[in-house]
């Protein structure tokens, strides 16, 4: 399949953006992906109001200060991933997304990344955000922050914290207790994630290719996923949320999106020296060349993309066994909806996002 048309969306009309442009060679080596993995077969629907959610996303970012980089393009992601969802939805996902790969970018391209104790107080101020009150049901919010600007910042903080502070306010407010606490948990595991990432910098050591995907898994961010539960206004029941059927789903798509961003960003990470990345950790593990390190890591994309699609696939027969209602059906059936549209929805933006640009 010819590189240029990967990127077309269907329905979309009209010459590609200025911005879009051939994709990177690190990302065109996901393309084999497309005739091996169902779910990224098919071009996703690009959001029919991309061009608003883009000028929130701009103006929001402003706002609390996050410098993006230019055609970066997290709201196309979640303009593609939330394509049958409302406008809220897609924005707020695509603000989550631009503050974990700012944030993502202190450990990885900073100095910040080799000092534990950095990682350790960072983590601990973002825990205390989000141990805080959210505002309580039924309260009115102003309307300048419903609109997305930030109604105050505290003395001395940094950009990442203003706005984890300001999503936190809008996300935590309309979920219940259980699953802030759950996305407490998923900030916790990403920082013992992101603080073994320092000790291993320090110390100059490659993951092995065995203790790998549990930590990539960490540092991903295992929150990003109940985000999305968050973003639809749909929480998934417990009793389906613990069972091995939904943690395999949630898992196989953290793994699947975590080890596509890897291949699409290995000549970066390279550059700066980051040995965090499936695709080094398996040329280092297996004594391979980097063209055939990347074909062993597409290999593993491409298992863990069944899993995925399985667990999809025994969804309702679990739905029966565990009594869900048929509104409690609907709405985690749109959770994991947007679960599967996620691999396809991040490959395009992989090969159109200038984010892993040489």
């Amino acid at each position: 399949m010819p590189p240029q048309t990967v990127t077309a969306e269907a329905g979309e009309t009209g010459p590609r953006p200025p911005w879009e442009r051939a994709p990177t060679v690190a990302a065109a080596s996901l393309l084999p992906l497309v005739d091996r993995v169902p779910s990224m077969a098919a071009p996703c629907r690009m959001h029919s109001s991309i061009d608003r959610i883009e000028a929130s996303l701009a103006e929001w970012t402003r706002e609390v200060g996050l410098e993006t980089p230019a055609r970066a393009g997290f709201e196309r992601m979640a303009g593609r991933a939330f394509a049958g969802f409302g406008v809220d939805a897609a924005l707020l996902f695509a603000k989550w997304l631009t503050w974990l790969f700012h944030f993502d970018d202190e450990w990885d391209e900073k100095p910040a990344g080799h000092a534990a104790e950095i990682v350790e107080a960072t983590f601990a101020r973002l825990g205390r955000l989000a141990g805080s009150a959210p505002p309580p049901a039924g309260c009115s919010v102003p309307a300048q922050a419903r609109g997305g600007a930030v109604p105050f910042q505290a003395r001395g903080a940094v950009p990442v914290e203003v706005a984890f502070q300001d999503l936190w306010r809008v996300t935590a407010g309309r979920m219940s207790a259980r699953w802030r606490e759950r996305f407490a948990l998923g900030l916790r595991e990403q920082g013992a994630a992101c603080r073994a990432e320092a000790d291993n910098r320090r110390a100059g050591r490659v993951p092995s290719a065995g203790e790998y995907p549990a930590l990539r898994r960490g540092t991903a961010g295992p929150y990003l996923f109940d985000l999305v539960e968050a973003c639809l206004g749909a929480e998934v029941p417990a009793r389906l949320r613990e069972s091995p059927t939904w943690r395999t789903l949630v898992d196989a798509c953290n793994d699947v999106t975590a080890w596509c961003n890897d291949v699409a960003s290995h000549p970066k990470e390279r550059a700066n020296g980051d040995v965090h990345n499936y695709v080094t950790v398996a040329a280092a593990a297996f004594g391979l060349s980097d063209a055939a390190a990347v074909a062993w890591v597409n290999d593993r994309i491409a298992e863990r993309a069944q899993d995925l699609r399985t667990a999809a696939m025994r969804l309702p027969e679990l739905f029966d066994r565990l009594g869900l209602s048929p509104a409690q059906a609907r709405d985690v059936s749109k959770v994991a909806c947007a679960f599967l549209s996620a691999p396809r929805a991040q490959l395009e933006w992989l090969l159109e996002s200038s984010r892993y640009s040489a």
